[in-house]
């Protein structure tokens, strides 16, 4: 009996593990989709190994730093002091920089996963209206064919509707097709076994997600602010600033205007203030237009979830008449088409919606934690 037991749960066991197989197919939620893409990803390592080189110039920019100088052209002296002064200053910002973008790369990682996660579940989405709207189309097809074959509608109306049917396959096939596209894109982002034998599928229901930016209470100058505060190239930016002005700084205490030196300080520091207000304005503008362009995907949304529940209640209405009697199956059918192609605008502006609202959030959600 105990052997009998032993065998009929290696069995359960091994059955299991067999359906597991055959199915072969992995599932991600969104939170996991995400996880896996960056612990697959070469790029933290790669990070990691930058962070230690910038640790190692930081070091070495310390070393130099206390070595004696003895003497020298004016010229030479700042030169010296610069490398015991401000040297190790931009050591450390290069450090912190590379820190920042470690954290930087890590957010685009994940932010290109759940963009193109939200296009493979609007595609999917996309190919089943698209499967029921072949149906329904078939359906009234077959209605008309009979009404042609009582003499009721022309021979050239039955041929239109056959090749409509032959372009609505075609168009099937090319959405297969480009899913099969967007699927594999998404499997290289998450780093994964890219053959077909490999399925993976989301957890994950199309659908809009809450967000925080469109609430009365956000203030979009306040967000700036802290974009700025917390944005990478931004801060490389400042810190270029101050170094360029402390190198002028120690020049003019050994050097005066008309030296070649002296006036390629001047240059190098000017110049930082102007790339400092580029990376500022270049953000700032950026931030803007995402914002205004999620408030207008909000915008349409609305308006895409308005018609389809108007669509949707005259359908009802058709439903009641169709019961009673007042209308045919053929009424009823383009109704449904109509349904299905709000259906088909709803998701679309939900993906953009879910998309821009990302973009935003990575935009402004930049500060070093």
């Amino acid at each position: 009996m105990k052997r009998f037991i032993i065998l009929t749960l290696c069995l359960i066991l091994v059955t299991g593990v067999f359906a597991f197989a055959e199915e072969g197919i992995i599932r991600f939620t969104y939170e996991s989709a995400l996880e896996t893409a960056v612990e697959n990803s070469i790029q933290p390592e790669l990070d990691d190994y930058n962070i230690k080189a910038m640790e190692s110039a930081l070091e070495e920019a310390r070393e130099e730093a206390i070595k004696g100088f003895y003497g020298g052209t004016p010229q030479e002296v700042a030169e010296r002091k610069i490398i015991k002064e401000v040297a190790p200053f931009e050591a450390e910002v290069n450090l912190e920089i590379a820190i920042r973008q470690k954290a930087d790369n890590i957010k685009q990682i994940k932010a290109d996963v759940y963009q193109e996660m939200m296009r493979v579940l609007l595609a999917e989405e996309s190919i089943e209206i698209k499967k029921k709207r072949i149906e329904l189309l078939e359906e009234k097809y077959q209605i008309d064919l009979k009404r042609f074959q009582e003499g009721l509608i022309s021979e050239a109306d039955i041929t239109d509707q056959e090749l409509a049917l032959s372009v609505e396959r075609l168009e099937l096939k090319n959405m297969e097709t480009a899913l099969a596209s967007d699927i594999l894109n998404i499997k290289q982002r998450l780093h994964v076994d890219l053959s077909e034998d490999n399925k993976i599928k989301f957890d994950y229901k199309l659908q809009k997600i809450g967000t925080h930016y469109l609430i009365t209470s956000f203030n979009l100058e306040d967000a700036i602010l802290k974009a700025m505060d917390g944005n990478t190239l931004v801060y490389q930016k400042q810190k270029a600033l101050e170094a360029a002005e402390m190198k002028l700084e120690i020049t003019k205490q050994h050097l005066k205007p008309g030296h070649d030196y002296y006036d390629r300080k001047v240059y190098e520091f000017e110049k930082a203030k102007k790339e400092l207000y580029d990376a500022q304005t270049d953000l700032e503008v950026s931030i803007r237009n995402a914002y205004n362009e999620l408030m207008t995907a909000s915008d349409a949304l609305d308006l895409a979830y308005k018609r389809e529940e108007l669509e949707r209640s005259r359908l009802e209405t058709l439903k009641i008449r169709y019961d009673a009697g007042v209308i045919s199956r053929r009424d009823m059918i383009d109704s449904e088409l109509g349904l299905l192609a709000k259906k088909q605008a709803t998701l679309e502006a939900v993906c953009d919606f879910n998309i821009k609202n990302d973009i935003l959030r990575n935009l402004i959600e930049n500060q070093v934690e």
